[in-house]
């Protein structure tokens, strides 16, 4: 999926909003009985929020001009990217197909639970022809209890706002849409539903490919990165996408690059050998996974030299023949 294909499946939403209903969700913080649960709401809120989340694609997807589409496993750190997930799904994320998938989920009995217990929102749009599901995280302040003390205007006076209450805000963290699982936070993502567990496998997966490239002298280093999730996201990027390991280049030719570009020089050492690296510094390693990331470029035309995370690849354009 490119980001315009995903642009025109949401389109059709848009266009049919009169002709699509939407249902709302709770995941609760209940480890025995997460949910889902179907909320009970009446047809006039029902219409407010479709309208409200509709809005809410279109402000964070369709109006913008440059959206990124990119796999999780190679995040960088371009603007206005949207991830797809292509790693193990956990649990908990796996409740977006069963909203789909499932017609008889229970309603939640608002009498005996709290607002208080639900942790998330999971809000489907759509008919029998498509669906599109959004993952809402609840934070507190969006969760009003009986501990404190609201008043609500009423004609011209206030009066007191005896029972709980939810604040239904727009924005998302992940959505689903034609079988495919797509992240807008990935900060969101990193905080919960144990994906640091997810990435941490993965980063593991790269530390191993690099073990057997036979690139680095100490591999052990980076198996103690593993738990420090901004390196695991960078080892599991390796594991996944990593140009230089995917092209076989072989580890002296590696450390000829570390001798020779401008901005590597001095900063790695090697072994007596010159065929592999040592890691000993934290600045040795942040330049070691950019390295295997392939982020040191030179320019074609200027022969100017540059670090950039952010690369797609360009197809070569065949040459016409002369008419």
């Amino acid at each position: 999926m490119t980001a315009e294909e995903l642009k025109t499946l949401l389109q059709a939403y848009y266009d049919g909003q009169a002709n699509i209903g939407i249902c709302v969700y709770a995941l609760l913080k209940d480890a025995n009985k997460p949910g889902p649960f179907r909320l009970d709401i009446e047809a006039d809120a029902e219409s407010g929020l479709k309208d409200l989340f509709l809005q809410s694609l279109r402000d964070e997807i369709s109006s913008k001009d440059e959206l990124y589409l990119l796999d999780l496993s190679a995040a960088d750190e371009r603007l206005n990217a949207v991830y797809v997930y292509d790693l193990d799904i956990p649990a908990e994320l796996e409740t977006l197909e069963a909203v789909i998938s499932k017609d008889d989920l229970p309603v939640l009995d608002l009498k005996g639970k709290s607002l208080s217990s639900i942790k998330a929102l999971l809000v489907e749009i759509g008919n029998d022809a498509g669906q599109v599901v959004l993952y809402k995280t609840m934070a507190p302040v969006n969760i009003f209890g009986r501990s404190s003390f609201f008043l609500k205007k009423h004609e011209s006076r206030l009066e007191r706002l005896d029972d709980e209450f939810l604040r239904v805000s727009a924005g998302f963290q992940m959505m689903r849409i034609n079988g495919v699982l797509l992240v807008l936070n990935l900060e969101a993502l990193e905080h919960n539903f144990g994906f640091h567990d997810v990435i941490k496998r993965e980063a593991a997966s790269g530390v191993d490919a690099i073990v057997a490239a036979e690139l680095v002298t100490n591999p052990d280093v980076l198996r103690e990165l593993v738990d420090d999730v901004k390196y695991a996201r960078r080892l599991t990027k390796i594991a996944k996408a990593s140009p230089v390991l995917k092209a076989g280049i072989s580890p002296r030719s590696i450390v000829n690059f570390c001798k020779t570009f401008p901005h590597l020089v001095g900063r790695i050492r090697f072994n007596e050998e010159s065929d592999r690296i040592i890691l000993d510094t934290k600045v040795s390693k942040d330049l070691f996974i950019k390295v295997l990331m392939d982020d040191f470029l030179t320019s074609e035309l200027t022969k100017f030299h540059y670090a950039s995370v952010a690369k797609d690849a360009v197809e070569p354009v065949e040459e016409q023949g002369e008419a």
